[in-house]
């Protein structure tokens, strides 16, 4: 693949590790939790990696530990609905758990991709910030991996990147990369 081919660059980002991902009994809103300390850094990683990346358009999911973990790569970003984790919705008062079923999230997950790939198509760096379950079905809708074929882990603050190109399938560049983690999880790296 020459890269004068390809449009769309789609950087596929989990947010850092949320008060969610870890066993604690502390009090908080378990729709929306927030980054622990350990997230914080690890999303401070992820920013220092794209601070090179010129030229490019970032969305977030709207929960908290998206828009933080988005927010050390650039304080403009696209708040996007669509991105919401498998099985929460916005409500006129926040947040809810409600039954999506996984080829409905895999559904909005092509609607995504649809429409990233429309709007994008000028060799541009996309950026999206969201969640596991969520980009599971997200990556597979980007390759046409249908549903129920496997699931993918996603790691917290990970890194994966498709490329698309004109009359091509799509191309998988990285998958779950935390490279950039090597200062903040240090030798957990290498047993995830």
């Amino acid at each position: 693949m020459r890269n004068d081919e390809m449009y769309l660059q789609l950087y596929l980002i989990r947010h850092g590790e949320s008060m969610g991902n870890i066993e604690t009994t502390e009090d908080f809103d378990r729709t929306n939790p927030p980054l622990t300390p350990h997230g914080r850094k690890q999303a401070k990683a992820l920013g220092e990696r794209f601070a090179a990346l010129d030229n490019y358009t970032l969305y977030s999911s709207p929960l908290q530990r998206a828009k933080d973990t988005a927010a050390q790569i650039s304080e403009n970003m696209i708040i996007d609905y669509g991105l919401l984790e498998n099985g929460v919705r916005a409500t006129g008062n926040g947040f809810e758990d409600f039954s999506e079923s996984a080829e409905e999230c895999y559904e909005r997950a092509k609607r995504v991709v649809e429409k990233l790939k429309a709007k994008h198509r000028s060799y541009e760096n996309v950026i999206v910030v969201a969640h596991g379950m969520f980009l599971n079905q997200l990556i597979k809708a980007a390759l046409d991996i249908p549903c129920k074929t496997m699931r993918l882990s996603v790691y917290n603050a990970s890194v994966t990147k498709i490329n698309f190109c004109e009359n091509e399938p799509p191309k998988l560049a990285l998958q779950n990369d935390v490279s950039h983690l090597l200062k903040t999880d240090g030798e957990k790296l290498f047993w995830m």
